[in-house]
């Protein structure tokens, strides 16, 4: 049952934390029992979720329907029998976790109670999350791998206070702080829910940051807009309708920049491992099967820290973009309107691009921010609307993903991506596109729309656009 707390709104506010060597290792050390407690508790959930599916009584339950009021009903009682009798809860793992800890005497001198309840709920999440099919497998944490840890509020063991963290009983941390940060000051002031300890590799450094995990909504820099806006978002592209402006431009452009140096490196690592391995390859180039001994030399292992780098950089740029992207968006809009795509079949089809501008998580941002602010956000379903098949005159036509403009037998030409947002304005709700009205407003967006065009073919003769404009 969730408590009061949970339903309220949070932020999380990452501030960086001056260390020296010693405090580092400290951290490890923290990191590392944390790491030992979690496979404990995944191995031990693992353990009961195998008990629970050995059962007949299990076997019978999944063949039940999920649709029928009766059989969904009997599977809910049966599985909480199951759980509850294996001990495959939340409760139960935490328990668990304790127990360990408790048994551990060099944990129980380094963790918290709290935290060791955070650190098993972490492990049974996964293996549930395995148990629902939605994972493939769950994954033990490996020797050497940095285990965030947090509390469950900001009074024990994991503190935070004026400018300080506050670990244990020994380890105090100074956290560096902008006081011309507005956005940081105003965090500041926020109550706090509880403290996560991570840590990042900066230019192959380590960096240790605690992330305050606060009560109620983010600095507003800015004041929400007030039209309705429609968005068409492709693996690359972005469109975006107006009543007063509308815009089409590529998705994280500067990651793209980045990717290109990334391959470069990727490049250069394979030709490196190949040298130092050449027993792993076969005549043809392909990599042996089997177990393998893999040598790395100095020179590959620094190579490594660049492309470990540019992942880093490549997240913290997309990120940043990704922000800019919905304030600009949200300082225009109160009401957004976009399809509901499938990013899993985006995937198969752009699997680079998306990987690179990870468009699934901007409209979730973008989704978050706007709904943060009162206002509001509606994705609806391409079967029914069919935006880049329709004309707002009523014909549905189909076209191939290369054809990047719309043209109408009756006499309509306009950018395929701008008239889909533009289309997108007009969904009911009973996910149909309102043809009269689409026709009634077009004189008005034609000229918003053809603005957009030409600003983008004046500044043809200085940049180079992407083939999806068709500019």
């Amino acid at each position: 049952m969730a408590t009061s707390k949970d339903r309220t709104p949070s932020f999380v506010a990452t501030i960086r934390l001056k260390t020296n060597l010693k405090e580092e290792k400290q951290l490890l050390v923290l990191s590392d029992c944390a790491r030992q407690l979690y496979n404990a508790c995944l191995g031990e959930s693992l353990k009961r979720l195998k008990k629970v599916q050995g059962t007949d009584l299990y076997k019978e339950t999944i063949q039940l329907s999920k649709v029928t009021e009766a059989d969904v009903e009997k599977r809910r009682a049966n599985f909480k029998y199951l759980n509850d009798l294996f001990g495959f809860t939340d409760a139960s793992i935490q328990s668990f976790g304790i127990k360990t800890k408790n048994d551990s005497q060099f944990i129980a001198e380094h963790l918290g109670t709290h935290v060791c309840q955070k650190i098993s709920t972490r492990a049974f999440k996964a293996t549930q999350k395995y148990a629902f099919k939605c994972a493939k497998k769950v994954r033990f944490k490996r020797k050497g791998e940095f285990v965030s840890i947090e509390g469950k509020n900001n009074k024990t063991f994991l503190m935070y206070s004026n400018g300080y963290v506050f670990v244990g009983k020994n380890l105090t941390l100074k956290c560096l702080i902008d006081p011309k940060d507005q956005w940081m000051q105003y965090a500041l002031k926020q109550k706090i829910k509880y403290c996560r300890m991570i840590k990042k590799e900066v230019k192959g450094k380590k960096r240790f940051y605690v992330q305050l995990i606060l009560e109620g909504n983010p600095y507003q820099k800015y004041e929400l807009g007030k039209e309705n806006i429609g968005l068409d978002i492709g693996p690359s592209t972005i469109a975006i309708v107006g009543e007063s402006q509308s815009k089409l431009k590529e998705f994280c452009e500067e990651v793209v920049l980045i990717d290109k140096e990334k391959r470069r490196i990727n490049r250069k690592m394979d030709r490196q491992r190949r040298v130092n391995n050449p027993g792993n390859y076969y005549a043809n180039g392909t990599v042996k099967k089997g177990s393998k001994k893999w040598v790395h030399s100095n020179r590959y292992l620094h190579t490594r820290s660049k492309h470990r780098e540019l992942e880093r950089k490549i997240k913290e740029v997309r990120k940043q973009l990704h922000g800019r992207d919905t304030n600009q968006i949200l300082q225009l809009a109160s009401s957004i309107k976009t399809e509901k795509l499938s990013y899993k079949a985006f995937q198969k089809m752009f699997g680079k691009s998306v990987g690179r501008k990870a468009p699934s998580m901007f409209l979730n941002m973008l989704k978050r921010k706007v709904k943060a602010r009162g206002g509001s956000f509606r994705e609806f379903p391409t079967s029914s609307t069919k935006l880049s098949q329709t004309c707002h005159c009523g014909m549905i036509k189909k076209k191939q993903l290369k054809e990047r403009w719309h043209k109408c037998e009756c006499g309509l030409v306009a950018q395929r991506d701008l008239y889909s947002a533009y289309l997108a304005r007009y969904v009911t709700n009973s996910n149909h596109v309102d043809i009269k009205k689409a026709k009634m407003d077009w004189i008005q967006f034609s000229n918003v729309l053809d603005e957009c065009v030409s600003k983008l073919e004046s500044m043809k003769a200085e940049r180079k656009f992407i083939s999806t404009f068709g500019i």
